[in-house]
């Protein structure tokens, strides 16, 4: 039970993704979920994933210090069950070694040892990544991105939302104006599966680096919310990821603001996708994401105590 106390105190984001080797091993890493970082009871699936990021810098760091390979180039992460507040321990288990890009394996366990999520990353180092490039026309140039003055005003979020989803208060998300649902694009009403938003952090003391992409590619309300906002209640669906990827293509280097275009392609049978593209300040392509993600019913998900 004491595992389930909830600690009100606000935490920060380096806090939130601090791990700590656990002594006598040199895979294995402790780390603590803050119920501010949850959605629901359960930790957010990107903190989880910036939870991995973290775990996989501190063991090349550790473990290779002079050839440092410190950056997730792309990673997969399966939602296996939701993973509680509290201590978590983080087991990494190295797959492969070279020069250029390394590949681990991480496992993420409850204290009862349960498996809640995998993940396989492809670790790197953007500062030092060289080799042919060919330039390829932008998905959007920059006249299309929004301008945040003009374009755009805050997406509010309302208290019964705060309460069932505590992470959301930790980035300040600016939408389209006129966007009657939750965000619109440059589609306007036809486009009701396309969100463009800008996003930073509330703390303006923290900035977008690489460990945050992981959060930021998971900080946007699910799609069905666009095609009818009265779901945003979780009276009746909630709206678990099954899995997602990111392939970070740049640093993003402690930008401020950093823009998103998030699209749903099929809304059927219980199951959703979404793409998300990060953009920065010059319309430079920051990451790539995909998920996978299923609407559950309520009633069924409180019987069962999880989501599939």
């Amino acid at each position: 039970m004491a595992n389930a106390k909830v600690n009100k105190k606000i935490t920060s984001f380096a806090d939130a993704t601090r791990v700590t080797p656990v002594p006598g091993t040199d895979d294995q890493f402790e780390a603590t979920i803050h119920w501010d970082w949850c959605g629901g009871l359960h930790a957010h699936g990107g903190l989880t994933l910036s939870l991995v990021f973290s775990t996989v810098r501190t063991f090349f760091l550790r473990k290779y210090p002079s050839t440092p390979q410190p950056d997730p180039i792309n990673s997969d992460i399966h939602f296996i069950q939701p993973a509680p507040r509290g201590r978590v321990i983080l087991t990494v288990t190295e797959l492969s070694h070279a020069r250029r890009y390394s590949t681990v394996e991480v496992k993420l366990r409850d204290p009862a040892g349960t498996i809640c999520t995998t993940a396989t990353v492809i670790q790197g180092n953007l500062a030092t990544e060289v080799g042919p490039s060919i330039a390829v026309p932008p998905v959007m140039t920059r006249d299309e991105i929004p301008d945040r003055e003009r374009d755009c005003d805050e997406s509010i979020r309302t208290p019964l939302l705060i309460k069932l989803m505590p992470v959301i208060m930790k980035m300040r998300v600016l939408k389209r104006k006129g966007a009657k649902t939750q965000s619109w694009s440059r589609k306007g009403a036809a486009g009701l599966n396309t969100k463009e938003t800008w996003v930073r952090w509330e703390d303006l003391n923290q900035k977008l680096d690489v460990i945050s992409l992981g959060v930021l590619c998971d900080n946007f309300l699910p799609a069905p919310l666009n095609f009818d906002p009265t779901m945003a209640d979780l009276s009746k669906y909630v709206f678990p990821t099954m899995c997602m990827s990111i392939e970070i293509k740049k640093d993003p280097k402690d930008a401020e603001w950093l823009f998103q275009e998030i699209v749903c392609h099929k809304i059927q049978n219980g199951r959703y996708d979404t793409d998300v593209r990060v953009l920065d300040e010059n319309g430079d392509l920051v990451a790539l994401s995909k998920h996978v993600s299923i609407m559950a019913e309520m009633k069924r998900t409180k019987a069962k105590f999880r989501f599939l």
